[in-house]
């Protein structure tokens, strides 16, 4: 999928929740897959938007991990943001509940940087995100 806009982009993201079946014994993880500047926040905004999170989301870089709770969803109670760029070892995870979270199936997880943790993530989605231009960014689901 294309994405020309902010308005795009919650199409998308939209368009992935209504189609995302939630597991029924453990999180529903999501790798958020791209460069720096690909559109993965935005994407993570536009998603916790679309689930009536109050809060104002932002990128978790350098506290690793945000937490927010989502309003009226029949399958998902929080959505668990992680940014694990600026891990150095897979094992740091395990010290933010990462097993509890995990096991929690009204957890909707996002993974900015899953590649440092891999060895940690479970069976999971992926969407890929690549910067075209200024305005313009790919999103494969």
């Amino acid at each position: 999928m294309i994405s020309k806009s902010l308005n795009d982009t919650k199409k998308i993201a939209q368009y992935f929740v209504e189609n995302l079946v939630p597991l029924p014994d453990q999180a529903t993880v999501v790798e958020l897959i791209g460069d720096l500047g690909a559109g993965k926040t935005t994407f993570t905004q536009a998603l916790a938007q679309y689930l009536n999170v109050s809060e104002t989301v932002v990128s978790p870089t350098f506290v690793i991990q945000k937490r927010y709770k989502i309003f009226n969803h029949p399958h998902f109670e929080t959505i668990i943001h992680i940014d694990a760029y600026r891990l150095e070892n897979p094992d740091e995870i395990l010290g933010l509940k990462w097993k509890k979270d995990i096991e929690n199936p009204q957890n909707l997880i996002l993974i900015e940087w899953p590649s440092k943790i891999k060895t940690h993530i479970p069976n999971s989605h992926q969407i890929y995100f690549t910067f075209v231009d200024e305005n313009t960014r790919e999103i494969i689901i």
